[in-house]
């Protein structure tokens, strides 16, 4: 199975990652509310750097929406799939950005200027992306014990990693990635041995407030077993704001304070029992059916000859693939 990067891949010079920021931020930019809002309409203007078919959006390299969100590169959805045929990568376009409720997408697209043959795409704002096969980074956290991990300590089994913030108010953002690996969670209890050879792991990006007493509390509601939930199988970790810096950017996780709330975006990974990248999600669009299998696939992976051979490697040994 290939993970959303790989669907719509395009030519990149001096830079090998762009910038994924997800529609999350947009949400919370445009103000988090239970209230029904008019739709409001922004003028975007900006470079077409990939056409995501599979997704249905287009991944632009925007100037600044006066009064919304500043210049970043990151994913529009288009409200129909048509508008996607009538932009290339390096086209450049103006359209017009509907803003309704926790819904933002391209309403209307105009190229003001086709790509030129050959000119290389360069985002304005690159940012870390996770690869398949790339080694992940011993991250140190702290869980909902008070105890200090890190991601080594996961090596030999495959680990399911996402990231939330328990005051989420938007149930289709964290809760819903919360709510999606309680699923997983109980589908791989499910099976003895893929449970056994399994780990979850939820990573808040709120260390100030989800400190663990408040993690334990979260957990053991998602997992319904409250105060006797015993976190072997899930965890939920934070790190210090500094150190959770480094952990956000590895996995492609944009996060930042806008009054009481966080304005983010999301990502979900698979890294496998030797410590690499098996698929990466950004986003909310993946559902637990979709993880199932390609964890299904990584523990059994894991347990061919040549697959065990390299996860004895040292982590200092092995190098991102290009």
């Amino acid at each position: 199975m290939k993970n959303r990067v790989e669907s719509f891949p395009f030519r990149r010079t001096g830079y090998r990652y762009f910038l994924l920021c997800l529609l999350g931020l947009v949400t919370f930019l445009a103000g988090c509310t239970s209230k029904a809002a008019p739709a409001k309409h922004y003028a975007l203007h900006g470079k077409v750097m990939a056409v995501d078919k599979r997704g249905q959006e287009l991944i632009v390299d925007a100037e600044a929406i006066p009064g919304f969100m500043p210049a970043m590169t990151m994913p529009y959805p288009v409200a129909d799939a048509k508008l996607l045929d009538q932009a290339a990568p390096g086209d450049e376009i103006q359209a017009d950005l509907k803003a309704e409720g926790e819904r933002v997408s391209i309403d209307k697209l105009t190229v003001v200027s086709k790509a030129k043959p050959g000119a290389a795409l360069t985002p304005s704002s690159p940012i870390h992306v996770p690869q398949v096969g790339e080694a992940v980074p011993d991250f140190a956290l702290t869980n909902q014990n008070g105890k200090r991990v890190r991601l080594d300590d996961y090596r030999g089994k495959t680990l399911l990693l996402t990231f939330f913030y328990t005051r989420c108010p938007l149930n289709n953002y964290c809760p819903r990635m919360s709510s999606n690996f309680a699923t997983l969670n109980g589908d791989l209890a499910k099976d003895p041995d893929l449970y056994a050879k399994t780990h979850l792991l939820s990573i808040s990006f709120d260390p100030e407030h989800d400190t663990p007493k408040v993690l334990r509390s979260y957990g053991g509601a998602y997992t319904e077993r409250y105060s006797k939930e015993d976190f072997k199988h899930w965890e939920f970790a934070t790190a210090p704001p500094a150190e959770m810096k480094d952990v956000a950017k590895f996995f492609g996780v944009y996060y930042e304070k806008d009054g009481n709330n966080i304005t983010h975006s999301l990502s979900t990974a698979v890294i496998g029992p030797d410590g690499e990248i098996n698929a990466w999600y950004p986003g909310n669009n993946w559902k637990p059916d979709d993880l199932l299998p390609v964890v299904t696939a990584s523990v059994k992976a894991s347990a061919e000859p040549t697959r065990v051979a390299s996860s004895q490697t040292s982590s200092k040994d092995r190098q991102p693939q290009p």
